[in-house]
């Protein structure tokens, strides 16, 4: 995708959208639309930086693209597409500056103790039988007899209990299984997979998003070196801002060779979960309020910092592999709590909260992907024993890539 052709759809809009409010007048609302869309095509020109403030907008244009509701000559630009015209005109902008961020993703093992924020604990399986387990296992399964027995990659492994490991290792002659946590992964191995296979698997230390280390070590130098709390929080939204890795840097594995077969299962909507825990633990650790970073302008830092840590990730399972599977929550909420064998119900429930700043799956791919198969389900949790009697509702999406 050319960013000249997004900037167009941009403009096209931005006038559309100003002719609009002269002739019929506007609401605020109205008003902050039509001031983002100018500050989004003043990214595009390579004249600012894009930041979190304008994410939702950006989500919001793309989803009316993908919508068929523009005449045709605007395109049908995705919110993956778009995050990749702002990265180039990012590096536009930045030119002649410093690269500051890497896409380091080897951990050695002494960096572990540094990643307690972003190592959560293993997924617990969902019930064999179940629908979502089902459902999941046969997308992987298909799109496994699809590739050639060679090699496999599964990243972020310990996300999702309910992948058919032992099948994969009996079809590929080569089976890596990545995530942060290596004793888990054995741990994962000797559970899952028949012993007269497990010659075939190698297990890595890896960090899809190429960033942990190194955001825990800026974040703590950032927090401690303030003079105080407000110089605290200006030193982290600047290193938020400062975030200048590339998609086409990102990876799935050490291994440097094409992966016949990439498959990232309910991993997407976590990646980067750990980046708010990591700052609020710091600033509690200096005596400073840790909820600055679930609210205000660094809430929308990070959540734009994760929106291309996702899309990067995506980008890597596009290019590194000649086949990828990508399976992922998309929206999640609450029901209210149902009689005993009863099934929630929808109406009762608010609106689903989208975990990828978008409403499908689709809209984070870029126009290089062709999707060869696509699912859906609703995935229903029920709540733990002893926690409040509400269940979660998730709409998980798969594609084939």
């Amino acid at each position: 995708m050319s960013r000249s052709g997004f900037q167009k759809s941009v403009r096209m809009f931005h006038k559309f959208s100003e002719e609009t409010m002269r002739r019929r007048g506007g609401n605020q609302e109205g008003r902050e639309g039509v001031a983002a869309l100018a500050a989004i095509d003043a990214v595009l020109k390579a004249e600012r930086l894009f930041d979190g403030s304008l994410l939702e907008p950006l989500a919001a244009f793309t989803n009316l693209l993908q919508s068929a509701q523009l005449p045709p000559e605007f395109g049908d630009y995705s919110l993956g597409d778009a995050l990749l015209a702002i990265e180039d005109a990012h590096a536009e902008l930045r030119q002649n500056d410093e690269q500051r961020w890497e896409f380091a993703p080897e951990l050695a093992a002494e960096s572990t103790s540094a990643l307690a924020d972003f190592t959560p604990k293993p997924a617990a399986p969902s019930a064999s039988g179940s629908e979502h387990a089902s459902k999941l296992r046969r997308f992987v399964l298909e799109a496994a007899a699809q590739a050639s027995p060679g090699a496999a990659v599964v990243v972020g492994a310990l996300g999702a209990p309910e992948l058919p490991l032992a099948e994969l290792a009996a079809r590929f002659q080569h089976l890596t299984l990545s995530d942060l946590d290596l004793t888990e992964l054995e741990e994962l191995t000797r559970r899952a997979i028949p012993e007269q296979h497990r010659e075939r698997v190698k297990l890595e230390r890896y960090d899809v998003t190429g960033s942990y280390v190194a955001f825990a070590a800026e974040v703590e130098t950032a927090v401690r070196s303030a003079k105080d709390e407000g110089a605290a929080e200006q030193a982290l939204l600047a290193l938020l801002q400062s975030y200048d890795v590339s998609a086409g840097s990102a990876g799935l594995s050490a291994i440097e060779e094409k992966p016949e077969l990439a498959i990232s299962a309910m991993l997407l909507s976590e990646l980067g979960r750990g980046y708010g825990p990591c700052i609020a633990s710091a600033l509690e650790r200096r005596g400073f309020n840790g909820a600055r970073a679930s609210s205000g302008p660094l809430s929308q830092a990070l959540t734009l910092l994760r929106c291309l840590v996702v899309q990067h990730h995506v980008q890597a399972l596009l290019r590194r592999a000649k086949s990828a599977v990508l399976i992922s929550a998309v929206s999640q909420v609450e029901l209210p709590a149902a009689p005993a064998g009863a099934r929630p119900r929808h109406d009762e429930a608010p609106e689903p909260h989208d975990l990828l700043e978008v409403e499908r799956l689709a809209e984070r791919l870029p126009e290089i992907a062709e999707i060869k198969a696509e699912q859906s389900w609703e995935w229903h949790q029920a709540p733990p024993p002893g926690a409040e009697k509400r269940s979660l509702l998730t709409l998980v999406e798969a594609v084939l890539v």
